[in-house]
């Protein structure tokens, strides 16, 4: 009974909120276009036409008039992919949650969760201090690294010595911290580092900057990062939860504590429905309730038919002329002439290699294997140990595009030598005209997805109903625009 009796209710308040929204949008939001049956309203087809019509966004500007047959291209690629079911796919549903979940956290994010946490760090943070203050202090570092030699050793204490007799005698810190410390960030700032308190630095470096008063600065120390001289700049205590709250909030957030937060709302939502509902309940029962925040209704509802619209034209376009290679051949020996040359091609690899008697092997091994997997041969024959042989391509090129193609394959030019290799090469032939659509498949399978496309496009057109007030489009447009 329970259940029913949460299930009705929860239907209740979707169906009410809903027919709100819809009443809301009979009245003051027309339908302008239905596709297949389905409306779509004025404010729907606003948003998309000033979102995609954005001059900062777009060079090319589309009119209203030429913006409409666009919009109804995309509505019926919509349909179809709905009518395939692409929307059922795990791999859809899992990439439209994921983005339409990213929307919705600002709406589930639990400020007293995120208080209560900030707290805990505060506190936590505190009995980590230990009643000591914050202290900010500057140092001049010399690197050391712990496998070093004697000799480097010696050198960086004799250095690091001599600087602190230096500061004794009353030179300037920061000016030796900024002529000689090895502490790259702190250069400019004459050695300043930020405020550090207990446990945030070297056991070591943390035991001599607590031993200092402010404007003293200590005898040398080692670390496991070297040598230091460290002088205290200032001291002070860290300060009530109220001064502190603003910046530990700020690092809580940098860290995803709200959408921490918004799980943790989630999950307590579900245990008060003594889970009878679920993450994905929740996650709808949210959008539900911001269907009248178009901007967030339409931005969630763009990219979902974005994502059906990609999978249903890679589908019925990109991927069948990619993969289809008879359709490429017929294409192309149909077209042969546009696809002719002006000038001839090379088609090949460049290569560079250390030892000149590699030459021969290099590219017979290319020739052989020049289809196939060529990088492993390469690899498990000349660079097991080192790279002693590099190789690019496979090239189609014309003269003019590639120096060492020039310089060898087209007899033309200089390239400028490759410091790491003595010797280059190419490995092909040079081609008058394609030999097949291989050689052009670029030019080609852009060619046939445009024929593919507009066949698709034409018989979407005959299968859907379409129908568009283009008077109402334009007059409420022409409104928009006098506002």
């Amino acid at each position: 009974m329970k259940a029913s009796h949460f299930r009705r209710g929860t239907l209740a308040l979707s169906l009410f909120l809903v027919s709100s929204v819809m009443l809301f949008a009979q009245k003051n939001d027309p339908v302008v276009m239905t596709i297949n049956g389905h409306p779509t309203t004025w404010s729907e087809f606003y948003y998309s036409y000033a979102k995609n019509g954005d001059q900062n966004e777009i060079i090319d500007r589309k009119t209203i008039d030429e913006y409409i047959p666009m919009y109804v291209d995309y509505r019926l690629k919509v349909e179809a992919a709905e009518e395939a079911r692409l929307d059922t796919l795990k791999s859809f549903q899992d990439e439209y949650r994921l983005y339409r979940d990213l929307q919705l956290t600002p709406y589930l994010v639990d400020s007293a969760y995120i208080d209560s946490v900030a707290m805990a760090t505060y506190q936590s943070t505190m009995a980590q201090f230990q009643g000591k203050e914050l202290r900010r202090p500057a140092h001049i570092f010399i690197a050391l690294k712990q496998n070093s030699s004697l000799a480097k050793q010696q050198q960086a204490k004799a250095l690091i010595d001599s600087l602190y007799t230096e500061l004794t005698k009353g030179a300037d810190f920061a000016q030796l911290a900024a002529l000689y410390t090895n502490d790259e960030p702190t250069v400019k700032s004459g050695g300043e580092l930020p405020w550090i308190g207990p446990g945030m630095a070297l056991p070591k470096f943390e035991e001599a900057l607590y031993s200092l008063e402010v404007g003293q600065f200590c005898k040398p120390i080692l670390t496991e990062a070297g040598y230091h001289i460290i002088k205290l700049l200032e001291k002070r205590d860290f300060g009530g939860y109220d001064e502190q709250r603003p910046y530990i909030i700020e690092s809580l957030k940098s860290r995803g504590i709200e959408e921490v937060s918004a799980e943790h709302r989630i999950s307590q939502i579900i245990a008060q429905s003594n889970s009878l509902s679920d993450r994905e309940a929740v996650i709808d029962s949210v959008l539900q309730a911001h269907l009248d925040n178009l901007p967030l209704r339409y931005l969630v509802k763009e990219y979902h038919d974005g994502l059906l619209m990609f999978e249903v034209s890679q589908r019925n376009v990109w991927e069948q002329a990619l993969n289809d290679s008879v359709a490429l051949a017929k294409q192309y020996a149909t077209h042969k002439k546009k696809y002719a040359w002006a000038e001839p091609r090379f088609k090949g690899y460049v290569y560079h290699y250390q030892k000149k008697s590699d030459n021969k092997k290099i590219a017979k091994l290319l020739k052989k294997y020049g289809d196939g997997n060529w990088r492993k041969y390469i690899h498990n024959t000349f660079n097991a140990d080192s790279v002693t042989v590099n190789v690019s391509g496979p090239f189609m090129c014309k003269k003019g595009e590639n120096p060492y193609v020039d310089q060898y394959a087209f007899r033309s030019g200089e390239a400028k030598k490759r410091s790491r290799f003595a010797y280059h090469n190419v490995v092909g032939k040079i081609l008058k005209q394609p030999e097949s659509y291989k050689d052009v498949k670029s030019e080609v399978v852009a060619d046939l997805q445009e024929q593919l496309f507009d066949n698709w496009m034409d018989s979407l057109r005959k299968k859907y109903t379409v129908r568009v007030n283009e008077d109402l489009i334009k007059k409420l447009y022409k409104q928009e625009q006098s506002k």
